[in-house]
């Protein structure tokens, strides 16, 4: 499979925040090449140096994969790998500065000779949206009223009235014996069609554009640049750092593949998805939870650390 994208399109801007905090791969509004992977990283309220950690991820991501060749596929143990390269850049970076109180988020997106990965931690998100559908997949932020939700305890229309609808559950943090490595939710898929759009963004996009919203603006007679420019003036308005990514799917060649896949539809209800209101879909791969490698920690940090994941 080969997937090719027209220019993919960022904007980041430091909101009504006084400090920018989010930092996103590759960093520019309009990348002269057109890579194969992306990110965006937003540095967690409340702790010191978020705009350290953004950008360590960020950093440790692209050299885990510089020279990686994305005409292969790329598996689950290779994103394994690379994140566990990225914990370990934010390690470094803590040590050296001497502060382990930041942490960041992640939203994670490849392209490769087996489809798309696309991975998360925290409340950064990742949408595929197909114009003539709607979305196809909305990743579940990682979220005290999420988790309260997908256990029964709160229904979805009790999410923004909750005094909890901005605690998280999951970041990128630097390792000690009490905080064990964050897991990543990632999916593999191979539902990927000539014209879709996949959009990543930090929480700050989220406080001006709904669902509806970006779908309606996505789905417009426009061009790319337009809709960008037409999602970052809303954005302009919000009470955080706000950045985002949006990748336009130019062609899909499955010329030399071995076996093409199903084109079946299947019911809203099969739990492929991580979001219950999508639309519309193509079969896809479950979601996984991928735990980075822990760094070697003693006897004792290391029994604590596995207690922790128990109960993660």
């Amino acid at each position: 499979m080969v997937i090719s994208l027209y220019q993919p399109l960022s904007f980041c801007q430091i909101g009504q925040r006084t400090n920018q905090e989010d930092c996103r791969l590759p960093d520019a509004d309009s990348p002269s090449e057109v890579p194969f992977f992306f990110a965006v990283c937003d540095g967690v309220g409340g702790c010191d140096d978020g705009e350290v950690a953004s950008r360590s991820v960020c950093e440790g991501f692209k050299d885990a994969l510089e020279g990686t060749d994305w005409s292969e596929p790329f598996t689950i143990d290779d994103f394994q790998q690379a994140l566990t390269e990225a914990y370990e850049r934010l390690d470094d970076v803590a040590k050296g500065a001497g502060n382990k109180d930041m942490a960041t988020t992640l939203a994670f997106i490849c392209f490769h000779g087996d489809g798309c990965l696309v991975a998360h931690i925290g409340d950064s998100r990742i949408y595929q949206i197909r114009p003539e559908t709607g979305i196809v997949y909305r990743s579940s932020d990682h979220s005290q009223v999420n988790n309260l939700i997908h256990a029964g305890v709160i229904s979805p229309d009790q999410l923004e009235s909750s005094p909890d609808r901005s605690v998280i559950s999951r970041y990128m943090e630097p390792s000690t014996n009490e905080a064990p490595r964050c897991m990543a939710t990632v999916l593999q898929t191979r539902d990927i069609r000539p014209d879709d759009y996949f959009f990543l963004c930090t929480d700050g996009v989220l406080e001006c554009v709904d669902d509806e919203t970006l779908c309606r603006i996505i789905c417009l007679q426009a061009s790319d640049e337009e809709k960008c420019s037409q999602i970052a003036a809303l954005c302009q308005r919000s009470y955080d750092n706000n950045t985002a990514y949006l990748l336009h799917v130019a062609a899909v060649d499955t010329t030399n593949d071995d076996m093409e896949q199903e084109d079946v539809e299947i019911h809203d209800d099969t739990p492929y998805t991580e979001h219950q209101t999508v639309v519309g879909h193509r079969r896809l791969s479950h979601t996984v939870d991928v735990e980075p490698d822990e760094p070697d920690t003693p006897m004792l940090g290391g029994i604590l650390n596995f207690i922790k994941k128990i109960f993660h």
